[in-house]
């Protein structure tokens, strides 16, 4: 796979329950090594907020998201709003 170049420079991974996510960010760091930024927010529109705040401080583009049921939506629009992609 010589020659590819990644498309998202800065993913994030959330587990997303009813009441609590758990949200994960690899960081690449100059010595190559991965600094894993982990961070938990309530399910609160707040705290929803926060989550992507601290998203966007952090610069990521691109959201992966595991859910069961509908809890996903919330966060889904609040990223969308911030403008990044899930």
């Amino acid at each position: 796979m010589a020659g590819l170049s990644p498309l998202y420079r800065r993913m994030a991974r959330i587990d997303v329950h009813r009441m609590r996510h758990v949200v994960t960010v690899p960081i690449k760091q100059p010595d190559a090594s991965i600094a894993k930024h982990r961070r938990k927010f309530s399910g609160f529109k707040r705290d929803s907020r926060a989550l992507v705040q601290w998203l966007v401080e952090l610069r990521v583009q691109l959201v992966v998201m595991e859910s069961t049921g509908i809890y996903w939506k919330s966060v889904f629009s609040h990223l969308e709003n911030a403008g990044i992609t899930a």
